[in-house]
């Protein structure tokens, strides 16, 4: 979803940028309404998927389309007809063009892996919530802002949901489409997997604006990457913020699938100790904890499986493209095999 609305927003920069390169013969300038479009497309992509570097870079470019555009959007608004172009503007098309090729290309050339939901018999579906962890979360209503969302992973010909369900407590330099291969795998395997992600005000992982949705992956994975000591140290801090989070997916879980029903929780590195700390309350109904970091294969502890769904931070981490899901296969696996023989795997 993310990479087809930058390319498409990308395409409409380009033919808007073309149009002034091509003009023949006096007309009106309708394709000069791209400009706005493109630039309120790269807005609600910024708002609605995970920012990385890719969709700033397209949201920056939009803003210097739409104001290159500021005079021609003036002279249809008026219903003027239009000549030609200066040349200032035809050398600012081609500047512009130029970073929209160049983009287009290294998103393509880094572009995720296809994991099929289709072709692998899985099915996903994204639930949105309302509140905050000190109130509580309800489904969200119509127009009511979302401040999480709960993705479910499942076979769809399973008539009824398979005990235990696994609930992924991921780490917060990834978010649930960093772990989708993963998820989808165990899926296709027969079970249910649920995945949260949270937003609420009321809990703080950054203190900055990059606590939102849109930024809060970006900002912690670059934390990390400048400062790994830093971000390690806060390992306190960060097990009582995960803490109230699986407390939260228990509630919401239990709410849903009734108290007899078993849950195995899977934890990626920093998540781990929160975990287990809460499994101890709940012995009854936790069957087991599984840390993806404790799998050597799994050669990005913390950022999600970025190998199949990110891969230009895969290649600063010096991990290459894995379109054979090999670290997702043996994840999977060891996943099973602790679900079905261990209680609690330890670091």
């Amino acid at each position: 979803m993310k990479l087809s609305a930058e390319i498409l927003i990308l395409a409409l920069m380009i033919l808007s940028n073309g149009r002034v390169l091509t003009i023949r013969k006096p007309h009106m300038d309708p394709l000069t309404m791209l400009a706005p479009v493109s630039f309120l497309l790269a807005s609600l992509s910024l708002f609605s998927f995970s920012a990385d570097i890719f969709l700033l870079a397209i949201f920056i470019l939009s803003i210097l389309v739409l104001l290159s555009n500021f005079h021609a959007l003036i002279r249809y608004s008026s219903h003027l007809v239009i000549d030609r172009y200066s040349p200032l503007m035809k050398v600012w098309a081609w500047f512009t063009n130029i970073f929209c090729f160049l983009i287009l290309g290294t998103i393509l050339f880094f572009s995720p892996v296809n994991v099929s939901e289709r072709k692998m018999g899985v099915v996903s579906i994204r639930n949105p919530y309302s509140g905050s962890f000190s109130k509580g979360f309800t489904p969200s209503g119509r127009f009511e802002p979302s401040t999480g969302f709960i993705t479910k992973f499942t076979r769809p010909e399973m008539t009824e949901d398979q005990s235990p369900i696994i609930i992924l407590l991921g780490d917060k330099r990834a978010d649930t489409e960093s772990y989708r291969p993963y998820l989808l795998s165990l899926a296709q395997k027969g079970f249910t997997v649920v995945s949260g992600d949270f937003y609420s005000k009321d809990l703080k992982w950054i203190h900055t604006f990059e606590d939102s949705k849109s930024f809060r992956r970006m900002g912690l994975v670059l934390r990390s990457l400048i400062d790994y000591q830093k971000y390690k140290s806060q390992r306190e801090f960060y097990t009582y913020n995960f803490s109230r989070e699986i407390e939260t997916m228990f509630s919401l879980m239990k709410d849903k699938y009734g108290e007899n029903c078993h849950f195995f929780i899977v934890t990626d590195e920093m998540s781990y100790t929160a975990a287990v700390d809460f499994a101890k309350t709940k012995p009854e109904q936790i069957s087991g904890i599984f840390d993806l970091s404790s799998v050597p294969e799994y050669l990005t502890p913390g950022y999600g499986f970025i190998q199949q769904t990110d891969p230009l931070l895969g290649k600063f981490l010096n991990v290459p493209r894995d379109k054979k899901l090999e670290a997702v296969n043996a994840c999977v696996e060891a996943t099973i095999n602790a679900i079905n023989g261990e209680t609690i795997n330890d670091n």
